[in-house]
């Protein structure tokens, strides 16, 4: 039996990720060490049991960022759902013990209000951070539906640039 075939008895697993802009109109994006080097996301991670989206949210970018000037504008209203490959699948059992079959993604809209120096990846997830402008982002969010996902989102959010 495969993963392919039975992966729809699995559940998503809740995430939430930020959409973090700072004063200068730039998106924070980050590269985790799976990714591939020109494959990026925003950054946040999974929701643990007794924890909000926006708790979740929060805490993993201070783990991973290494700060806590992060402050949430806005929950976006359309959550986001994707299939993960099944090396993902086995790696998440690996790490967790539990099976699931992709994410489920709570966006939200974060303004960073500290300095660019401050930030200190969490260096046994990401590789790197970075900084880019609302015309880079296209070309950073690469996975399959994730550029689609991220323009309705923001839109959402009212962001003009």
């Amino acid at each position: 039996m495969s993963l392919k075939i039975t992966r729809e008895k699995y559940p998503y697993r809740q995430a939430a990720l930020g959409i973090v802009i700072n004063d200068n109109k730039q998106f924070l994006i980050i590269q985790k060490l799976s990714y591939q080097e020109n494959e990026w996301s925003f950054a946040g991670g999974g929701i643990e049991e007794n924890e909000t989206p926006k708790q979740a949210l929060l805490r993993e970018l201070e783990e991973e960022l290494g700060s806590k000037k992060f402050e949430v504008i806005a929950e976006s209203k359309t959550p986001y759902s994707y299939e993960w490959p099944d090396e993902a699948i086995l790696r998440q059992y690996q790490k967790t013990g539990k099976l699931y079959r992709g994410a489920q993604i709570k966006y939200f809209l974060v303004k960073f209000f500290g300095d660019k120096e401050e930030l200190k990846l969490q260096d046994d997830e990401l590789k790197l951070i970075k900084w880019v402008t609302p015309q880079q982002l296209p070309n950073h969010l690469i996975f399959p539906g994730q550029w689609q996902a991220a323009k309705k989102v923001i839109k959402e959010f009212n962001l003009s640039f």
